[in-house]
């Protein structure tokens, strides 16, 4: 399970005159993600949704709030304060070279992220793209290529081990990107637009075989999007962010059977929904402003 605990991001700028400033980006967002769910962080674009995404995978830090994940906690706030760092280093003091060693840099197989810019190595293939995701798992190298033969498979593409990434259409890399994240067998995928730069057929197809793996392996996903009728269909609940600061503006749930049609008039019952809440939001948008 997910638990996100009053989570706040705070960002420091500098202003064209040279006057120092701040943006709140994310606003005492608290969630919870029960195990198995897909959903969906929906909102207009520059809302903080991707920035809390971020915080749920442990590559920012939040400002104030915590993330746990099945209780642990995925990574601490930032010290603000004298006491803080005083309270940070006292706790950390006994902990010696080779503990930090041991810790620093052990990969986090729990969660696997998923970019818009199709994060893969554009100098290997795509079998040594997932290959190398196994030597990480410290993988025996008498099964890795089996099983990245595998987790390609899964992902649709059997005959494209050897292709490098430029060979590939955006569609094709995004899979190769998934087949990735499969490869470290996470509890948990995280996706940021992951499909926004294909065109709206391929898009079509990738959310499709997202349901299907989603389906087969019972992982936990949640999806950042800016497109309503791709978060109804896929989700099992929509979190609608408000502008800036983000903060969590409606929770939705999508109960609609599946498999969906997406003219299932409950779905089009949700999309009108949300943009009536985006018209709301539009005309009232100084409301917002901390």
């Amino acid at each position: 399970m997910i638990e996100a605990r009053r989570i706040s991001k705070f960002f420091s700028i500098i202003h064209d005159d040279g006057t120092a400033g701040g943006l709140t980006a994310v606003l005492s967002v608290s969630l919870r993600i029960e195990d198995g769910r897909f959903v969906s962080l929906l909102g207009p674009t520059g809302c903080g949704k991707s920035t809390f995404l971020e915080i749920l995978a442990g590559l920012q830090a939040p400002s104030d709030g915590e993330v746990l994940i099945d209780g642990q906690r995925v990574l601490e706030p930032l010290p603000s304060t004298r006491k803080e760092m005083e309270d940070y280093r006292r706790r950390y003091r006994f902990l010696s070279p080779i503990a930090n060693s041991l810790f620093r840099d052990r990969p986090k197989h729990d969660i696997a992220m998923i970019f818009q810019d199709y994060a893969v190595f554009p100098w290997m293939t795509a079998l040594q793209n997932v290959l190398f995701c196994l030597k990480l798992r410290a993988v025996s190298r008498a099964d890795r290529e089996s099983m990245a033969r595998k987790y390609l498979h899964m992902v649709g593409l059997t005959g494209s081990e050897n292709k490098y990434p430029s060979q590939m259409s955006g569609g094709m890399r995004q899979r190769l990107a998934l087949a990735r994240a499969l490869s470290v067998e996470p509890k948990i995928i995280l996706m940021d637009e992951p499909f926004a730069a294909v065109d709206a057929h391929t898009r079509e197809g990738l959310q499709a075989d997202l349901l299907e793996l989603w389906e087969s392996t019972g992982k936990t996903i949640v999806l950042v999007t800016h497109d309503v009728d791709e978060a109804a269909y896929l989700s099992d609940e929509i979190v609608v962010f408000s502008p800036l600061p983000g903060t969590v503006r409606n929770r939705l749930k999508v109960e609609v059977p599946r498999p969906r049609r997406r003219n299932h008039p409950t779905l089009q019952a949700i999309k009108e929904r949300i943009q009536s809440i985006y018209r709301y939001d539009s005309d009232h948008a100084a409301e917002y402003i901390i």
